[in-house]
């Protein structure tokens, strides 16, 4: 009997996946088993308190869906897990089962062993043998639940593909605001780059106009050998902004964020000297001495316009961070491979903290500006990209607060 009904519900659903084959598989059962009603369902709501057909087969045809409450049914059983067989008197039991007298069920149980649904036959008459019913309906419950597990699995995939998707196009979308974005600062630097360069003209001008009235002799000599080292300076600054401004107004033809080299073999005292002069001013203002240490011999090659960048941020650091009547050194430590200038202050000092994210962007740092000056937070990152940019490496030591802060920048001889 069982192998007649095992072949028969195997040659049935031998050629049907998916929905059709539970369709197919609860119709077989029904023919081979005798029974009335075959269905497979799947539970409604967390936990489960209804139960949904997906498939049924009811005298002498398909059963359109249906949905009924748990509750009151010998599939309540099922769906806590265990398999329910009831070889007769079923309508005695469960009033709403009036006119069935045997039942099966099977839980259906999902890829992590949670229950989702069950597998349910139910007939007129007692189960002549119910070991045998049961391990029948239990091997095509088994069949059942693979295919409900392989549906789901679709379902997660689609699902998945459909996240990765919309994931896809948010990047996407994302990608092109940061692109505009990227552009529109582009285009800002340029502007601004180039707006600077008419008062930078200016600046020129004016000091070959004060240069010339040294030449008329009506000064003291003392003033006019200051005019001119004052005006010496001012077209030294103007010519290095002027070219940095060129730098950057080629950067933003290029659309690039990283800055090229202009390498060249120069005196490390120069790049000194210069960065010392932009913020003499800024000290007098606090009283506050710039040492510079004996340098005169050591050359290096590099950007030399870059590296005075590098250092003068870091001395207009020392300046802003330090107390009025405060030193400042900057001296130059030469290594076979690499040339070390450090710039070392008595000022307010970092905590171990201050330390470890000073070189990021736009950081603040626990020390304040001493005279009400402005800070971005962006100065030592600068400092640190032009450093990297050289193959080399900018680095901070700080013995704690209020002892001061030492700044190292590292630089080969020739850069990388």
């Amino acid at each position: 009997m069982s192998r007649k009904i095992l072949s028969e519900i195997a040659v049935g659903t031998a050629q049907a996946i998916g929905t059709e084959f539970l369709a197919a598989l609860v119709k077989c059962m029904r023919e081979a088993m005798e029974a009335k009603l075959v269905f497979i369902t799947i539970g409604v709501g967390e936990p489960p308190l209804r139960a949904r057909s997906l498939a049924s087969w009811w005298q002498g045809g398909p059963r359109e869906a249906f949905e009924y409450d748990l509750e009151g049914t010998p599939c309540r059983l099922v769906y806590d897990g265990e398999s329910l067989v009831i070889s007769e008197g079923l309508y005695q039991r469960f009033e709403k089962d009036a006119g069935y007298e045997s039942y099966i069920g099977v839980p259906l149980r999902n890829g992590r062993g949670k229950v989702i649904g069950h597998f349910a036959v139910l007939s007129e008459m007692p189960l002549a043998v119910p070991d045998e019913g049961v391990a029948i309906v239990k091997l095509f419950a088994m069949r059942a639940e693979t295919e409900l597990q392989r549906l789901d699995y679709e379902r997660e995939r689609e699902d998945l593909i459909a996240s990765l998707a919309r994931t896809n196009r948010r990047l996407t979308n994302r990608h092109g605001a940061l692109r505009q974005s990227n552009e529109s600062k582009t285009m800002l630097l340029g502007m601004v780059a180039h707006d600077l360069r008419n008062p930078l003209s200016a600046i020129l001008g004016r000091s070959e106009f004060i240069d010339t009235l040294a030449d008329k002799g009506e000064l003291a000599q003392e003033q006019v050998l200051k005019i001119r080292e004052s005006c010496k300076t001012i077209v030294t600054i103007a010519e290095r902004m002027d070219r940095l401004i060129e730098s950057a107004l080629t950067q933003a033809k290029t659309e690039s964020a990283a800055f090229t080299l202009d390498v060249q073999e120069f005196p490390v005292s120069r790049a000194i000297s210069l960065a010392i002069a932009l913020n003499m001013s800024a000290a007098q203002q606090k009283s506050i001495k710039i040492n510079a240490g004996n340098s005169n011999g050591v050359s290096m090659s590099g950007d030399e316009d870059r590296i005075i960048e590098a250092l003068d941020n870091l001395i207009r650091n020392a300046v802003k961070y330090s107390h009025p009547e405060k030193n400042i050194s900057v001296d130059v430590n030469e290594l076979p491979e690499s040339i070390d200038i450090v710039v070392c202050d008595e000022g307010q000092g970092l905590t171990h903290e201050d330390c470890m994210r000073a070189f990021r962007q736009f950081q603040r740092l626990s020390a304040k500006p001493t005279a009400g000056e402005t800070s971005t937070g962006l100065g030592l990152a600068i400092v640190k990209t032009i450093a990297e940019a050289h193959g080399g490496m900018a680095s901070v030591a700080s013995a704690g607060k209020g002892k001061g802060a030492r700044f190292t920048l590292s630089l080969p001889r020739m850069p990388m």
